[in-house]
């Protein structure tokens, strides 16, 4: 209790304690206008959301990569280092099969982590897009978002979902074409 009364100043010698507390406008932070989110809310939504995510990055990433293949195996062939691979075991034992996966998901990661830095987070997307295409993004949303919602189970609400959405698109308008964006 005698650490609460520090944080309260007495005023022009008054016995009345006073808060030295910020305004709220200046705590309220400021969406880059690039973004598709309308307030920071969502952005903190997507970040509380990533973390579980994030601590399972490898096992999620190699799952959505899996589900995705099952869904378009044709891209299986655009990726020489996995086309060989036949079984989901094969796949989920893979350096290689892994490394395609988390360049996927690890870009995902950098832009979530660099939503208030929005030049970092176009650079993520500009550096990782020109290794994909805007096709292999566009296709690959159900799977990712499906990996996602399996994941956080009923913590992916509607809001969540909704908030991904907007973040998946940001990044497929930002997806370089034929290496140029």
């Amino acid at each position: 209790m005698g650490n609460l009364k520090s944080k309260f100043k007495r005023s022009k010698g008054k016995s009345k304690l006073s808060a030295d507390l910020p305004e709220s406008s200046s705590t309220q932070k400021v969406v880059d206008p690039r973004l598709p989110f309308s307030n920071y809310r969502q952005i903190f939504n997507i970040r509380n959301g990533w973390k579980p995510v994030s601590r399972k990055m490898a096992d999620t990433a190699k799952e959505t990569l899996i589900r995705f293949l099952e869904k378009y195996p044709e891209y299986k062939a655009k990726y020489p280092m996995i086309a060989g691979l036949k079984t989901e075991e094969e796949m989920r034992e893979s350096f290689e099969f892994e490394t395609y996966a988390l360049q996927i998901f690890g870009m995902f990661d950098d832009v979530i982590e660099n939503l208030e830095n929005v030049d970092a987070a176009l650079d993520e997307i500009e550096r990782t897009g020109k290794q994909l295409t805007l096709q292999l993004i566009t296709d690959l949303e159900e799977s990712f978002m499906n990996s996602v919602r399996l994941l956080l189970d009923e913590r992916f609400t509607e809001t969540l979902q909704e908030n991904y959405r907007l973040l998946y698109g940001f990044v497929k308008s930002n997806i370089p074409q034929d290496g140029v964006k």
